[in-house]
């Protein structure tokens, strides 16, 4: 918890100056996105880790936070873009792209509730318990929490999509296609749990490719 919280406070303080350079929300490249989904991941961690009882959410999600931002050094390393100050802040386009993104740190905590499921389901099966084992949440936890955090991330969703029509200029087609199937392929599957009940293994399969959907369709965008 500490060391997540010292690199918190350094998320903050980078994405502080960033903003102060841009004069905007910073996520003006891929770099500055990466670091601000992590930033996402790791805040909401914090805010619903315990509330959810998954103390130990921060132990499977600092291996993706950690690959984001090795993943963004590597392209400020090689493209450090200049400083992109709007004529004009458009505060629609700022609420459109700040809701989207936390929507990423939901879906990627989700994906991590699901690896915490099949980790938890093999250990089961295999009656090899280590001291990990014995710390993880119980199965009814990890589900709920999945099912709520894919929820959160459509209610963030649609507050993007929603906010994207009342913006100055409107986003290119392509950009709401994306957004807009990002949106339907969680719905989906949140329907079909609802209605059928997937088992949990299918469950957590689910949220971890569609965040890898979903990162497929943010390097698109």
């Amino acid at each position: 918890m500490a060391l997540m919280a010292l690199g918190f406070v350094f998320q903050s303080l980078f994405l502080w100056e960033r903003g102060q350079l841009h004069n905007r929300c910073p996520i003006t490249s891929g770099g500055e996105i990466l670091i601000f989904i992590s930033w996402s991941i790791v805040i909401m961690y914090f805010f619903l880790g315990r509330a959810f009882r998954l103390s130990l959410l921060g132990v499977f999600s600092a291996p993706m936070v950690f690959l984001f931002q090795s993943i963004a050094l590597l392209l400020f390393w090689r493209n450090d873009p200049v400083p992109r100050p709007p004529a004009e802040v458009d505060r629609w386009l700022e609420m459109h792209a700040s809701t989207s993104l936390f929507a990423y740190g939901a879906f990627a905590l989700a994906a991590v509730a699901g690896v915490m499921y099949l980790f938890l389901d093999r250990q089961l099966k295999r009656r090899n318990h280590g001291q990990l084992f014995y710390n993880l949440p119980p199965i009814r936890y990890l589900v709920e929490a999945l099912v709520r955090l894919i929820i959160i991330g459509l209610i963030l969703t649609t507050a993007g999509i929603v906010s994207a029509f009342f913006m100055k200029q409107h986003p290119t087609e392509i950009h709401l296609a994306l957004s807009g199937a990002v949106w339907l392929v969680y719905a989906l599957v949140l329907a079909i749990h609802i209605f059928k009940r997937l088992r949990p293994r299918t469950l957590s399969i689910c949220a971890i490719f569609s965040f890898l959907l979903a990162l497929l369709t943010l390097s698109a965008v």
